[in-house]
């Protein structure tokens, strides 16, 4: 055990005003060091992924002395809470976000802009970073956020399922669909009774927005024109690809129907391709699934895979409490630099660069097959409206998915409410 710093008198009659300003150094530098703050953070990690962030932050409080109350709440309920409490002073000194939520909670006054010195002093820079990546922390030409890793689609082939279609190359191996018509001619071939051959999402894939905007972007669609001021989905782009989304539930027969749970049906070997998050294949390798991992097939005119990146971020606080950004600060870097452990757990890739040549990310086919994706990554148009606009097109897809509403007609409506919405 270390001995009590000498009182102010002690110092006195040890004499010499040098030994005293000593002694009083040290004891405000051991004070400081025992006056580490406790910061709140909230993250929507509800999965696998949240207990490896569990792992992580205990290691982060073990290393550095800096404690964290995380609160781990469904996304779309963080984002509804986040909205009232922020302005009621009541959020939390960090928060983990989708890059889709920074242009409206930057407008909104939600989230606190990063200065370009303060990001710069703790080692944030560009050129570190993936550039989409990167650039998704920005509105408006502020930064109100910094990366932590790309979630992503990728297509899982169940290998159980696929050699007992018969879909197996002469070396015992799945084949893997590149193109459309592949991805067709081999879930027709699946698909038999209770077995689907392909689905794009998890729960209810019907209403998967973030699917539907893969193919989008592959067929050179998105949801709004690119000056962000009306709607692009009543174009025949947009349409094609509707047509498909309502094709391959009533035409083409295999898909699963809308209320279905497709990662179960993965697990229970009753699909065989699954376009679906990255955040998945964690949970298939603990449920001891026979899957191959591969590239997201180019289903239309270009090969683009959707991405969501997770996104650190400061909520406002009437009044900063500089320890506790300090501290916030401390564990965005700290995470940045352990971000390969992130990877290899979590089975998120990371948006900085250098993990990215880390042999054991590069050895795991998994993550080399994310990686490999890289160059094709696209996520969601910076507008306030992109979350509201998202949340339109669920039904009305899902209408188009089951067939009760033709494609033209659908998406036509579509654009019409998210040209109405509010500015």
């Amino acid at each position: 055990m270390s001995k009590p710093t000498p009182s102010f008198s002690r110092r006195r009659f040890l004499g010499g005003a040098a030994l005293g300003a000593t002694a009083l150094s040290f004891g405000t530098r051991r004070a400081s060091a025992q006056a580490k703050p406790t910061i709140t953070y909230w993250n929507g990690l509800t999965g696998a992924d949240g207990k490896i962030m569990d792992e992580l932050i205990d290691q982060f409080t073990r290393e550095t002395g800096i404690r964290m109350e995380q609160q781990r709440i469904v996304w779309a309920d963080l984002y509804a809470k986040l909205q009232v409490a922020v302005p009621a002073d009541e959020g939390p000194d960090l928060a983990l976000i989708h890059t889709v939520e920074v242009p409206h909670f930057a407008s909104d006054g939600i989230l606190e802009a990063m200065a370009d010195s303060a990001t710069s002093a703790k080692g944030f820079k560009a050129d570190d970073y993936l550039p989409s990546t990167w650039q998704g922390g920005m509105y408006q030409g502020k930064r109100y956020a910094v990366p932590l890793d790309v979630p992503q689609h990728l297509l899982y082939v169940n290998v159980k399922v696929l050699k007992e279609a018969g879909l197996a190359g002469p070396d015992g191996k799945p084949k893997t669909p590149t193109t459309r018509d592949e991805v067709l001619a081999m879930a027709k071939q699946i698909t038999k009774g209770d077995t689907f051959g392909f689905a794009i999402g998890t729960t209810n894939p019907g209403r998967y927005t973030w699917g539907f905007h893969n193919l989008l972007w592959q067929n050179g669609a998105n949801v709004y024109s690119a000056d962000l001021k009306k709607s692009g989905l009543s174009e025949p782009a947009a349409i094609e690809v509707a047509e498909f989304w309502g094709a391959i539930q009533n035409q083409h027969k295999i898909a699963p129907p809308a209320n279905a749970n497709c990662r179960d049906a993965f697990i229970a070997g009753k699909l065989g391709l699954w376009i679906a998050g990255s955040w998945n294949f964690t949970g298939l390798r603990d449920a001891k699934v026979d899957f191959v991992a591969a590239a997201v097939p180019r289903m239309f005119k270009q090969a683009v895979v959707w991405t969501m990146p997770h996104q650190f971020t400061f909520p406002k606080k009437k009044a900063v409490d500089a320890a506790k950004r300090d501290a916030a600060w401390a564990h965005v870097r700290w995470m940045s630099d352990h971000v390969a452990e992130w990877t290899l757990k979590a089975g998120q890739v990371s948006a900085l660069r250098k993990p990215h040549s880390d042999s054991r990310i590069t050895g795991d086919p998994v993550l080399r097959t994310l990686l490999g994706q890289a160059a094709s990554w696209q996520s969601g148009q910076a507008t306030p409206k992109w979350v509201a606009a998202e949340n339109i097109t669920r039904p009305i897809i899902e209408n188009v998915y089951i067939g009760q509403r033709p494609a033209a007609a659908a998406m036509g409506d579509l654009a019409k409410q998210i040209n109405a919405l509010p500015d």
